[in-house]
């Protein structure tokens, strides 16, 4: 016969970091967070699992680097950062309900992080030749789309309608209205209708977010695709590609979803300049130089 309060779990004591996170989570300004925010700042502040017993006084700034770099180490500079606006937004509300005074994490310097490189055509073919007919379809509707993997994998069969997919972009809540490009209609007539997500596992199961970043990274380190390219590199492939047609930014936050036009001119940033130069220049009216020249 167990005895009470056997299986119970283990309550941390008061005033360690643990029992801090584990207040910090149940808080009102956690939960007045997107569900994606939470997700994520729980995430990384599971990184602070070999110090969870120490008061939470005791954290120093020390402890906040030694975390930092081993992360920038191990996953990149990109989870490094992560990890650091976690812990200042955990620190914050601790020095707000007066468990501590200072915030170990704020004025820590966030890791360089590189422009995520913007997928090519010969990048895409390389990519239809060498991935999982999951990752290929992820591809395909990215590219034809400029969306995050986020809203990726929220769309539906019955999102399509009359040429036009219809989505709200989870991040910005920005309703979208996206025509269907006739080579993305040629791939969805194609692609088996498993389940009511377009994109689906092997097994017919909706795809996560982290399915298609997890599956590009291995891609990468099997050396099917080249490292350092993710769904995100497509969003930007995709408005270059607009660019490149002509189209203002105007017109390439219409397809994106973007609210800042300066965004759209960052990603935008690699696009073949003598290509637009070339169709500027041949916009000139030059006629008068056709006039019968008079004097010498």
């Amino acid at each position: 016969m167990k005895k009470a309060g056997e299986d119970e779990p283990r309550q941390p004591a008061q005033g360690t970091l643990s029992h801090i996170i584990r207040l910090y989570q149940g808080s009102v300004e956690f939960h007045s967070a997107k569900p994606k925010t939470q997700s994520v700042r729980s995430l990384y502040l599971g990184e602070f699992e070999n110090i969870l017993a120490l008061p939470i006084q005791d954290v120093k700034r020390r402890n906040i680097l030694t975390i930092r770099d081993m992360l920038s180490t191990i996953r990149g500079n990109g989870a490094a950062n992560g990890f650091l606006a976690a812990a200042r937004s955990l620190f914050a509300w601790a020095i707000s309900r007066d468990w501590v005074e200072i915030n170990p994490a704020a004025g820590v310097k966030p890791m360089p992080v590189s422009p995520l490189p913007a997928w090519t055509p010969e990048i895409v073919r390389q990519a239809m030749e060498t991935l999982t007919p999951t990752l290929k379809r992820a591809v395909i509707l990215a590219l034809f789309t400029g969306q995050r993997r986020g809203d990726l994998c929220r769309m539906k069969w019955n999102d399509i309608s009359d040429g036009v997919i219809y989505l709200v972009q989870g991040k910005t809540g920005v309703p979208l209205r996206i025509p269907v490009h006739p080579a993305l209609q040629a791939h969805l007539e194609r692609w088996p209708r498993t389940n009511e997500f377009i994109l689906t596992t092997s097994r017919g199961r909706p795809c996560r977010p982290d399915t298609l970043s997890g599956g590009l990274y291995n891609a990468a380190v099997e050396g099917k695709i080249p490292k350092g390219f993710n769904i995100h590199g497509l969003r930007k492939m995709a408005a270059t590609l607009l660019a490149e047609a002509g189209c203002s930014t105007h017109e390439i936050a219409a397809i994106t979803g973007h609210k800042s036009l300066a965004m759209v001119q960052h990603y935008t940033a690699s696009v073949n300049q003598e290509k637009l130069a070339k169709e500027a220049i041949s916009r000139i009216n030059a006629s008068f130089l056709n006039e019968k020249e008079t004097g010498s």
